[in-house]
């Protein structure tokens, strides 16, 4: 089971992430994900927890670099297999999705299985 919040913010993400290891989760089994790799991987790298990977896949990059490029990212579908792995329902990804389009960083905790 997986417990996920969205937030505006680093300083919010500081708060969720200090709460799930305080409500016993372990820093390898807090995820950060972001609309960017990037963010997501700085935040993730700040807090010490791990940076989920989001699809980033550009309509306006063309050629053989960006070709190689795409091959090496994320696909919306790994990107659903993960919260799926992470056990995220159906219901709960479409939401991590919309939180996402929309700026915020979304934040899941879970158990291991």
């Amino acid at each position: 089971m997986a417990t996920m919040k969205a937030v505006e913010n680093g300083v919010q993400a500081k708060n969720v992430i200090e709460g799930f290891i305080s409500e016993g989760y372990h820093r390898d089994h807090i995820h950060v994900f972001a609309n960017s790799n990037k963010r997501a991987d700085d935040i993730a790298d700040f807090f010490n927890v791990d940076a989920g990977a989001t699809a980033e896949i550009s309509g306006k990059e063309s050629g053989f670099l960006a070709t190689i490029k795409n091959f090496f990212q994320t696909t919306p579908d790994d990107f659903e297999n993960n919260l799926a792995d992470l056990g995220l329902t159906s219901t709960e990804m479409d939401l991590a999705k919309k939180e996402l389009d929309t700026g915020k960083l979304v934040i899941i905790a879970h158990h291991p299985m």
